[in-house]
């Protein structure tokens, strides 16, 4: 059986997941790191007990840089162990960038930054081609009667 503390609050939890019973302090993204961070799978019992008299005590966790980095790479959030997108999900996004807007590109570029690094610039190459046929074709759609009458009065 795992052991993680409440970030929040410093109690006890089964797993650095799961939602604290005394706050109800539920972890998510970014968070979840810190969470692992505060769990049998970095820190010895002992480390956790003290730990949890920090938190109790109203100290607030400040992990370094380089202990983000280890959870990262410990939860997979890396730009080498994120898989990126799937062939069929980067032709979706293409087909809706080049067809509806290339708005999804965008959000989901912004969305996974953090936590799918890889699926996130692979969103971005899709997204700025997406961008410049779009903007193309609208400008297009928008100088053609224009262009149609100036050709008119030159003809």
């Amino acid at each position: 059986m795992s052991r993680a503390l409440c970030p929040r609050c410093g109690d006890d939890r089964d797993d650095y997941r799961d939602i604290c019973p005394a706050c109800g302090h539920r972890p998510i993204d970014e968070g979840l790191l810190v969470a692992w961070l505060l769990s049998d799978h970095h820190l010895t019992d002992l480390q956790l007990d003290q730990a949890a008299d920090r938190i109790r005590d109203g100290h607030p966790i400040r992990p370094s840089d380089r202990q983000i980095r280890i959870a990262r790479r410990a939860l997979g959030r890396t730009f080498s162990s994120d898989p990126g997108l799937s062939v069929n999900e980067r032709l979706l996004l293409l087909g809706c960038s080049l067809v509806l807007t290339p708005l999804p590109a965008w959000v989901c570029f912004g969305w996974w930054f953090n936590a799918r690094p890889r699926a996130a610039w692979q969103s971005f190459g899709i997204a700025i081609p997406g961008s410049v046929i779009f903007g193309a074709f609208g400008l297009w759609l928008a100088l053609r009667p224009w262009l149609q009458a100036l050709a008119e009065q030159g003809g």
